[in-house]
């Protein structure tokens, strides 16, 4: 396994908890979705920054190591739905 995909793994876990779910309705009840009014985003700049830059560090680790471009475009989609789900834009994918 490449470091990236390592890192992707990462916050993808650490990140995917995060995201807010909607319980269905069983048959022939009406469920409100409670929602929370949040006025700051459950990614923090910090951590999107803390991303970024472990991500390049593993990218030049990976390139230097024969394994370059070896991060899978399922975790980067993963990454990116869960950023969208939790109102920040990761725009370095």
């Amino acid at each position: 396994m490449c470091v990236t995909s390592m890192i992707m793994d990462h916050y993808r876990e650490k990140w995917t908890p995060l995201v807010p779910s909607v319980p269905w309705p069983t048959t022939g009840q009406i469920v409100y979705p409670q929602v929370t009014i949040t006025s700051a985003p459950a990614i923090s700049a910090e951590e999107i920054a803390e991303f970024r830059a472990l991500l390049e560090r593993a990218r030049e680790y990976d390139k230097r190591n024969n394994e370059p471009e070896c991060e899978l475009d399922e975790k980067r989609a993963a990454i990116v739905t869960i950023a969208k789900a939790l109102g920040v834009e990761i725009s370095f994918l």
